[in-house]
């Protein structure tokens, strides 16, 4: 038997966090490095061991139950996608993990789905939306493993969502602009004018900006993208590279350690300035409002909206902006 742990208990066997980084301790007491992404690590790890790994001591999730098909998808699907979308699946596969872990696969039937977005729909409709898609997910792969050859979550029918209709003026983004610091003002620009998504905009590097333009794959769709230069996107790009910092930043904006800002990190910096906008009479809206209001701009003034947001098809960006496009009227008199 191996010695007690003293840490990391949420870890499964023969795996350390160390100097923040993931490893494997061999049998014979050799350390071999996994990864610093937990995902990554997790994932090399089954591959030594043979196994979906756990937190130590939690039961052994039996063969052929849904506690078994989501450790197996969390392991082998999940760490694929986006960091954000991953994160989010971890918090809701431990939802669906609660309620569906002890049923066996073949159990499952499509009057479980309902009730389960029934009950989680009274406090969060959205959130049961977003589950009961993972868990859709999760039976399409069952099926390509041979282990269900029906889907228990197609046909029922989810909570009713509303598409988000915010639409910011110019008023409202100059106001908002006013108040923030200099280097928020210049990421809203920068958003605006290129209408790319804030995960894009702060792991955007200095060496791909290029003399032919800015070189771009974004990292939901995959969609690679040449942002050619403009007055606009030469202004802003210049205001950019003149913020204070390291000299070693291979970011366009980074900390002070040289680094991209994280994600929590920006958010965090983004809603002190919306708070400080609302108590001054303002309405609040959120940095993706800024891509919305992008695109229905590049719409209005006959731009190609599509190749702008990178979307593989025309009715997706039309799905996207139709809730924000307004008309131009005017009065009798």
């Amino acid at each position: 038997m191996g010695r007690r742990r003293k840490a990391n208990f949420n870890l499964p066997p023969r795996m350390y966090l160390k100097h923040g980084a993931y490893y494997y301790v061999s049998r014979d007491n050799k350390w071999l490095r996994l990864s610093d992404d937990k995902a990554i690590a997790f994932s090399k790890w089954a591959e030594i061991e043979g196994e979906i790994p756990r937190e130590s001591g939690s039961e052994k999730p039996i063969t052929g139950s849904m506690a078994a098909l989501i450790d197996k998808y969390m392991i082998e699907i999940a760490p694929k996608k986006a960091k954000a979308t991953y994160t989010g699946n971890v918090m809701e596969a431990k939802n669906l993990r609660e309620v569906f872990g002890k049923m066996l696969i073949l159990e499952v039937r499509p009057t479980h789905i309902a009730k389960y977005l029934d009950i989680r729909g009274l406090k969060a409709p959205i959130r049961a939306n977003r589950e009961i898609s993972l868990l859709s997910h999760m039976f399409s792969y069952a099926m390509r493993w041979g282990q269900v050859d029906r889907n228990p979550c197609l046909g029922v029918a989810k909570h009713t969502e509303k598409g988000r209709d915010r639409y910011i003026t110019d008023q409202e983004f100059e106001g908002v602009k006013e108040i923030a610091s200099e280097l928020i003002a210049i990421v809203m620009d920068f958003a605006y004018i290129t209408a790319m998504r804030k995960g894009d905009i702060l792991k955007l590097r200095l060496d791909q900006i290029t003399d032919e333009g800015i070189w771009v794959k974004q990292s939901k769709t995959g969609a690679k993208q040449l942002y050619e230069w403009t007055n606009g996107l030469t202004e802003v790009i210049a205001r950019a590279k003149a913020l204070k910092r390291p000299i070693r930043g291979l970011y366009l904006f980074c900390n002070r350690q040289g680094q991209p800002y994280t994600d929590s990190g920006f958010k965090a910096m983004w809603q002190r300035i919306q708070i400080k906008w609302s108590r001054s009479g303002g309405q609040r809206f959120t940095f993706h409002d800024i891509r919305a209001k992008a695109l229905t701009d590049a719409k209005r003034m006959g731009l190609d909206a599509q190749s702008l947001a990178g979307h593989s098809s025309f009715a997706m960006t039309e799905h996207y902006i139709k809730q924000r496009e307004y008309k131009v009227v005017k009065s009798l008199i």
